[in-house]
């Protein structure tokens, strides 16, 4: 199984051409740099028949307009759709900081923008780290990047979600990071979930989860803590990055590409 795994666009808003003169077809306007370099990465993706793309978060900039970045976000969607490459979405603090989250995939009231999937015998499991440590969903315009949290409902989905006996391994899937990553000797640097070591001794506990897949620290990392997995999919919009996982009998295998 092969997964193509990109993250960070940050997009910026989606521009349209000026209304034609009557009678004539609007001239298209060019793609911006990273919305032209994210679509020859599905043309690759296509090529190398990856199985599906996995979107880590942080689809949009941010225009501070809710309409102006979900249409951005909805539009790109779509035309990621036409590409016939499968993607599954995790939410990012600028996805949610800037759209309402009814707007958006996957989220329900009780589990925001957590769900699960299984393929060829993998259990994967999407969290959704975007609340503060009150338990807050974000919200357009009132929230602190700084401050995440995965709230009591989505900690029980999880445990839920590894008592399972329909698959082998487990990978985890997370904007935010979930490993423990230091600023210094005293402060555990902010792009940490606030509440990351209780998921990780969930995640420890069922003895069923090889890797995370997270992002939102756009230089990227790759650890190993307590026998699991961390890899931190660099920004897309900085360098072009993205990952390529491939699943085997014996394991995972990570390779760093660029388009």
């Amino acid at each position: 199984m092969k997964i193509g795994i990109i993250a960070d666009l940050h997009l910026p808003k989606k521009e349209f051409p000026p209304r034609p003169e009557p009678g004539k077809k609007p001239t298209p306007l060019p793609d911006d740099p990273v919305t032209a370099g994210v679509k020859a990465f599905y043309e690759k993706a296509k090529e190398e028949k990856y199985d599906f793309v996995i979107n880590l978060g942080d689809l949009v900039e941010g225009t501070g307009n809710g309409d102006d970045d979900y249409m951005t976000a909805s539009m790109f969607s779509r035309s990621m759709i036409s590409s016939t490459v499968n993607t599954y979405y995790v939410l990012g603090n600028h996805d949610a900081m800037f759209i309402p989250k009814d707007l958006l995939l996957h989220c329900s009231q009780t589990l925001g923008g957590a769900y699960s999937f299984i393929k060829e015998g993998v259990l994967f499991i999407a969290l959704d780290a975007n609340y503060s440590c009150d338990g807050k969903s974000y919200e357009p315009g009132a929230s602190d990047w700084t401050d995440s949290y995965i709230p009591d409902a989505q900690k029980e989905f999880l445990k839920k979600q590894l008592d399972r006996t329909d698959f082998e391994r487990a990978v985890i899937l997370c904007h935010q990071r979930l490993d423990l990553f230091m600023d210094g000797l005293e402060h555990v640097n902010p792009h940490v979930v606030g509440n990351a070591e209780e998921i990780r001794n969930i995640l420890e506990s069922s003895g069923k989860t090889a890797l995370v897949l997270q992002a939102h620290y756009h230089s990227g990392d790759d650890t190993v803590q307590n026998g699991i997995r961390y890899y931190t999919q660099q920004a897309f919009f900085k360098k072009y990055a993205y990952s390529v996982l491939t699943v085997t009998e014996n394991g995972f295998a990570i390779e760093k590409e660029t388009i």
